[in-house]
Formats: structure tokens, C-alpha cells, sequence
């Protein structure tokens, strides 16, 4: 990692994980920190990785590709790895020999051609970044109004956090809209930026969704038998009322159906959510032409809840465009990694993931991988220590020497270690969900309460909705609760 500055810090996690150590907390702090920009060739995906092998969180991140095809740079003749782009963009060669690339990056100790091949990808990481926006050749310090990551970010807008897809979205990244909203940990507009996939034919990264073909409230109306408003619900469920003859209509519009049997249930009372008509719009930017069902406490968790609290929940589903669900969803991203962080439930690292990763099998794939993609480039004294422990491997028995290593492994043993799966199952798996769920569930009804008002409440601060239905409440239904079921209720997950 290194800083505009020119400051640069190796740390290597894999020390860290093998000794079972903590990583440094101002660490943490900055990858998952949606203030601070982090710039490199291919973040995204390094991203994924991260979480995947380390459970680290990394947010607010912009694809140098991305820029410099954004900036339309007439320099650009060798490719967009980062080796081109420095070559191209800032005049600099990057050492990417095969004899480098490949040498042993998990030793004990890194040699100094090592450690300085990984700074000067870091440092030409920013250097770039700040070339392609010009900001080597006039000011771009914020000024009392603007924050310097307002600052940046206005400059790579429709960039951050967007995975790299080829010179042909240039356009259409060029023009992608970016919603603006004020994060939980950053209540200031304009400091996270999201897709808008109204501006994007393809869903974007992570979305797999897409937006209604048809108004979720019909707001059609059943009464009791003597008049009295029970709940609203689609025209399909109503007219099901008139055709079993179970019902008869009152009104076409609006839509009303009056029971002819004695219901199970009545509403507490007149002013009730569920007696009331909603509107077919996002209820936060109010738009109506696209929305999606947003789930305000996420099905990961929702779905642990006893069936008490899982039944008659469309309270917590809400209607948003396209836009708006995708900034949700990102800023869901960060409530879930704090509640990973308060109950020891890391989201897709090691100790969560279905499978483990078993390190000597990824070991001898990474040594057959680098054999097979550099080959006689690759130093003789290296060469040996890879070609051993392939040879290993397939014969754990067997005598070592240099000769024999050479001689027999063959072609077809690399072409099966090059492809070696190297997850093994993880027996002890909870899913991230059902523990923190487990973790409130411990003070019972209350508890669950607790989890259920914070995912409102994440919701009303950083969404900041305008056009919420009327009588929607954080607290909706806790009362009913504790007073139904008070500390009777079982708390039973699965």
C-alpha cells in the first residue's frame, strides 16, 4: 500500500494468518473506510480475494483501466496492465520479468528486489491516478466546502467500486450515473458513490435483480362482515374471495371486498400500517417508473428469526428504484460487517467459508501454475524448489534429489497440479446469518427486537427515505410482541 505521498507499507498477510495475529486495527480501518479511495489494476477482483482468504472488507476502490479509457488517453499503444499503463501514461518501466514474478513470496524473508517490486506497484498505482486526472499539474487540494475524498471522487464518478469490463463499456461507463448518499459512518452527501443501473444494461457487480414489471400495492381493501377495514391486499387475492363465493364486492373503486364469514383476526386498531394505501414509487428518491422489493432486515437474517417474526412481514418490504436499492445495498454492506466484527461471524473468510483452503495443496497448484506459465524462465535454483514440490506431492515418500525431481515429473503431473482443488470441507461452517441471529437470540425475544430496530434504523440514516408509507415505524409490531408472547416465546433457530 502506499500513499500519494510516496510512503509505502509492505505488510504480509500471510504471517499474519500463520501466526494466528491480529491485523492492526488502523489497517482495517482504512480498507473498509468508504472515505478513502484505493486505486490499482484490477481492485474488484482484489477485493473479492481479500474477503475470500482473509475476511477483509475492501470498499471505495476505482479501476485504473477504467480511468485511463475514461480519460480517452491518446498514450495508451501497449495494453492496460498496470506494466503498459506506467510505460505508456508516466514513462516508467516496471520490472515484470518471470524470474521476479514467480520467485518465493511465501519465504520467511523477502529479498530487496522483492520488497521493491511490490512498493513500486503500489506507488505507480497512485502515481497513475493522479496523471490521469491531471492533478499533477494544477491544484486539487479541497477547499473549506469540499472534503478531499468529495474531491476525488467527483473526479472518477460512475468508477468507484465498478469492476472493469473492456474498452467497449467506455461510453456507457462514461455516462453511468452515481448516486450520492451520506454513509452511516460518514453522514456528509457525496461521500459513497454506487452504480445507478438505470444507466447500465448490464446488472451490475453483485446486483441480481431486476425491476418490476408490475405495481406491488393493487391497495384493494377487505372489510368484516360488518363493515369494519381489515387490511389492504392485492386485486388477485380479493377477486379469489369472490370467486370461492366467500365474499362480495363493495366497491370497484377503490376495490373493496366484504367477507361473508367471521375473520380470525381484526387490527388492534383503525390507524394500522396494513389499513393503509401505499404508493407504487421508490420511498426514497419517490421515482415510480423502476423499483425493486427491497428487504429492510436482509434474508440472511431474517430468515433465522423464530416463525412469530417471520410471518406477516411485508412491514419490513419496501419499494425502491433501481438506483436507490443498489446505494442500499452497499450501505447494508457495512452494517453486516460490523455485526461480523461485534459476534465473532466474519463474512466469507476462513473460519466461516462452507469449504477451507488447504495450503499445501494451493501450494503445489501455485508451483505447477508457475512452471507450466514461465517455464524455462523461471531461475534454475527456483525451478528445482518448485519441480520438488510437485514431486512431493505425487510421492510423498519418495527420496529427494534434484535429479530424480527433474526426470520425473512429467508434463501430465503439472497440467493435474496447475488444476488441483485446493478447498476441503469445513465442518464446523455457520453461515454468517444465523450466527449473529444465535448472538441476540441469547437475550431472547429482546434480543431479536434489538436486530430487528437496527436494520430500520440503518435504513432511515443512511437512506434517508422522502416518501416512506404512512404509519411505517422502527418499532413496529415490538409492543405487539412482548406483549403476545412476552419471555414465553421459545427462541428455536435453524
Amino acid at each position: 500500500m502506499a500513499t500519494f505521498s510516496g510512503r509505502c507499507l509492505l505488510l504480509r498477510l500471510l504471517a499474519f494468518r500463520q501466526a494466528q495475529r491480529p491485523l492492526p486495527a488502523v489497517l482495517l480501518q482504512v480498507l473498509r473506510d468508504p472515505r478513502v479511495l484505493k486505486v490499482g489494476v484490477g481492485c474488484v477482483e482484489d477485493s473479492k480475494r481479500l474477503a475470500h482468504d482473509h475476511g477483509l472488507a475492501l470498499v471505495s476502490t476505482v479501476d485504473l483501466r477504467s480511468l485511463a479509457l475514461r480519460q480517452r488517453c491518446a498514450v495508451l499503444s501497449n495494453g492496460l496492465s498496470l506494466k503498459s499503463l506506467a510505460g505508456d501514461v508516466l514513462g516508467v518501466s516496471l520490472d515484470k520479468t518471470p524470474a521476479l514474478r514467480c520467485s518465493d513470496w511465501e519465504a520467511e524473508s523477502l529479498s530487496q528486489q522483492q520488497m521493491t517490486y511490490a512498493a513500486r506497484d503500489a506507488q505507480v498505482s497512485v502515481a497513475l491516478f493522479l496523471h490521469l486526472l491531471g492533478l499533477y499539474s494544477e491544484p486539487w487540494l479541497p477547499d473549506e466546502t469540499r472534503s478531499a475524498y468529495s474531491t476525488l471522487a467527483a473526479r472518477c464518478q460512475g468508477l468507484v467500486d465498478v469492476a472493469f469490463r473492456g474498452r467497449c463499456e467506455t461510453e456507457e461507463g462514461e455516462h453511468r450515473h452515481r448516486s450520492r448518499r451520506p454513509t452511516p459512518e460518514s453522514p456528509e452527501a457525496g461521500d459513497q458513490q454506487v452504480p445507478d443501473p438505470r444507466r447500465n444494461k448490464r446488472k451490475p457487480l453483485g446486483v441480481g435483480y431486476s425491476a418490476r414489471k408490475s405495481p406491488l400495492y393493487d391497495n384493494c381493501f377487505l372489510h368484516a362482515p360488518d363493515g369494519q377495514p381489515l387490511c389492504t391486499c392485492d386485486k388477485k387475492k380479493a377477486k379469489w374471495y369472490l370467486d370461492k363465493g366467500i365474499g362480495e364486492l363493495v366497491s370497484e373503486e377503490p376495490f373493496i371486498v366484504r367477507l361473508l364469514f367471521e375473520p380470525s383476526g381484526r387490527p388492534d386498531s383503525q390507524k394500522d400500517y396494513y389499513l393503509t394505501a401505499k404508493e407504487n414509487l421508490c420511498v426514497v428518491c419517490g421515482k415510480a417508473d423502476s423499483y425493486i422489493r427491497k428487504n429492510i432486515v436482509p434474508h440472511e437474517y431474517r430468515r433465522h428469526f423464530p416463525t412469530e417474526m417471520k410471518d406477516h412481514n411485508s412491514h419490513d418490504i419496501l419499494l425502491l428504484c433501481t438506483g436507490c436499492h443498489a446505494a442500499s445495498n452497499v450501505y447494508d454492506g457495512f452494517l453486516k460487517q460490523q455485526l461480523a466484527e461485534e459476534h465473532g461471524a466474519p463474512q466469507g473468510c476462513e473460519e466461516a467459508a462452507r469449504t477451507l483452503e488447504d495450503q499445501e495443496r494451493r501450494r503445489v497448484r501455485s508451483a505447477a501454475r508457475a512452471l507450466l506459465s514461465a517455464g524455462d524462465a523461471v531461475p534454475a535454483a527456483r525451478r528445482c524448489e518448485l519441480l520438488a514440490t510437485v514431486a512431493a506431492f505425487f510421492d510423498p515418500g519418495g527420496q529427494e534429489g534434484e535429479g530424480r525431481v527433474v526426470s520425473e515429473v512429467t508434463a501430465q503431473m503439472l497440467e493435474t497440479a496447475a488444476n488441483l482443488e485446493t478447498r476441503i470441507c469445513n465442518e464446523n461452517y455457520v453461515p454468517h446469518g444465523l450466527k449473529v441471529v444465535r448472538a441476540f437470540a441469547e437475550r431472547g425475544l429482546q434480543g431479536l427486537i434489538e436486530l430487528e430496530r437496527r436494520w430500520r434504523q440503518h435504513f432511515l440514516s443512511s437512506m434517508q427515505p422522502g416518501f416512506l408509507p404512512p404509519l411505517w415505524s422502527v418499532s413496529h409490531n415490538h409492543e405487539k410482541y412482548l406483549r403476545k408472547y412476552g419471555e414465553d416465546l421459545v427462541v428455536s433457530l435453524s
